[in-house]
């Protein structure tokens, strides 16, 4: 399997009330880049195995399966820990 770096996450923790999905499934999506360079592949929450998307930080590495059909990895497996989530930043000084 080929390895990159997480370089973006997006959590949706917003539910529609319309929505019927009461899982508790983390939702969201992440793009990540191959060791060997290019562009960023796409991936769900849905393809993180191993470990919960909610584990996941930018910057981390990873090993990928991309998905032979459309520029996007189908399973993106956390290689190493999990990282601590950075502290929250305050905008008011």
């Amino acid at each position: 399997m080929p390895d990159g770096k997480i370089t973006k996450i997006v959590h949706l923790s917003l539910q529609s009330s319309f929505s019927n999905d009461s899982s508790g499934q983390p939702k969201g999506y992440g793009f990540l880049q191959a060791s060997d360079g290019g562009e960023d592949l796409y991936f769900a929450a849905k393809a993180v195995s191993g470990y919960s998307f909610d584990d996941l930080q930018v910057g981390q590495e990873v090993e990928f399966e991309e998905d032979p059909k459309i520029q996007m990895a189908k399973t993106v497996i956390l290689k190493g820990e999990i990282l601590e989530p950075p502290a929250p930043q305050s905008h008011l000084e």
